[in-house]
């Protein structure tokens, strides 16, 4: 992936990881019917952030999958939520040492109950802004997540 978007080449996860080199990503910010945002503590055995805190649900993008799709898959294999309407709110660069990117940024709203993916998923909550404002600085939160988070919220 160049500074573009444009693919280079395809490479395998790990060489990707390993490597730091720029990749496309996704990343749903889930709500209840309240307004409350999903909020996840990753599971100790990712190789990126483990045990992080995220207010995201992200993936990378495979090969040959559009954001889009990449999202909606996201969606169902972390959360399972496989029939939500997606909203997309932006695509952004992060430029980041360990894990520089394009992102693609969406929200829905949860539409059945969530069912947390073990292997990605330790612990998960909903929050309001403030709850989640108070979290922020208790925990830590994936940069990338933070990031886009902020930039949502004008602050960046």
């Amino acid at each position: 992936m160049d500074e573009n978007d444009k693919i280079l080449r395809v490479v395998r996860r790990g060489e990707l990881t390993d490597e730091k080199l720029r990749h496309r990503c996704v990343y749903i910010l889930f709500r209840d019917r309240s307004g409350r945002i999903l909020v996840h503590r990753r599971a100790a055995t990712k190789r990126v952030a483990p045990g992080f805190y995220d207010m995201f649900v992200a993936g990378m993008v495979d090969a040959g999958e559009t954001y889009d799709q990449a999202a909606r898959r996201e969606g169902g294999e972390e959360v399972g939520q496989h029939n939500v309407v997606l909203r997309p709110l932006g695509k952004w660069r992060f430029d980041h040492d360990e894990v520089p990117q394009w992102a693609a940024v969406y929200t829905a709203t949860v539409s059945s109950p969530v069912v947390p993916q073990e292997s990605e998923i330790e612990w998960y909550s909903f929050l309001t802004e403030d709850e989640l404002a108070a979290s922020i600085k208790e925990n830590d939160f994936c940069p990338d997540s933070l990031y886009f988070y902020r930039k949502l919220r004008g602050e960046e």
